[in-house]
């Protein structure tokens, strides 16, 4: 009965409620059945934590101080837990610290893991069905996968300060030509070395032609593959 009653008390919430991950995860049946809330950035100040709050920080700004500034409002606040979900591409900055956004998301984590009450959680590219990932290796998380670990979290990394929720997921490519300018490009990439951001304007032309596997993607999922 006391498990029962402390599970009722538990609140799950949800920070960066207009994130694309939320956007998408938010009518999974397993959040509907759960006592969670979400607010957005400019909420945060205003809205009334409890002790007993499980925060999932899903915001990010481009900007290191505006994220180091929400991670001190938390570990301010009554909330019991801090979640810190990171990306998988944060792997990239032990080579390069050309991708401003590995950079950033790097800093966060490190931050957020600085703090007592907070713990890390790794993502890859989140989807909801495998067609919607670019061709190529990728390492993912599922909607299912995040779900299911939402509902029960489970910590056995890093003395239970982290997890890693990846699976690596090879898809097919849309055509002989992309397959080859994939190959090609996994050579200029590592003739490329420490300074990748070179390939930039590939990279415009990639997007262009909507094959999202380029740049610190491609990169972080090439290291994820020789860590694993």
């Amino acid at each position: 009965m006391q498990g029962d009653t402390i599970d009722q008390q538990l609140r799950d919430v949800i920070l960066g409620r207009h994130s694309a991950v939320w956007r998408a995860l938010q009518a999974h049946p397993l959040m509907v059945q759960r006592n969670l809330c979400a607010l957005g950035h400019r909420e945060l100040c205003s809205f009334v934590f409890k002790p007993g709050d499980r925060v999932w920080v899903l915001s990010y700004s481009p900007h290191a101080s505006q994220n180091s500034d929400m991670l001190m409002q938390l570990s301010a606040s009554p909330a019991s837990e801090i979640i810190y979900v990171g990306s998988s591409s944060t792997i990239v900055c032990g080579m390069t610290d050309c991708y401003a956004y590995p950079r950033i998301k790097r800093q966060a984590e490190c931050e957020a893991l600085g703090l007592t009450k907070s713990r890390l959680l790794t993502l890859g590219l989140v989807f909801e069905q495998p067609e919607q990932l670019p061709g190529g290796l990728n390492m993912a998380t599922s909607l299912d996968q995040l779900a299911a670990f939402i509902s029960n979290p489970q910590w056995p990394e890093d003395g239970g300060r982290s997890k890693c929720l990846l699976t690596a997921i090879q898809r097919p490519f849309g055509s002989a030509i992309e397959a080859w300018v994939y190959r090609s490009y996994g050579r200029w990439l590592q003739f490329a070395g420490r300074w990748p951001c070179i390939l930039r304007p590939i990279d415009l032309v990639l997007r262009a032609l909507g094959w999202r596997w380029y740049g610190y993607v491609f990169l972080s999922n090439r290291l994820w593959t020789a860590t694993i």
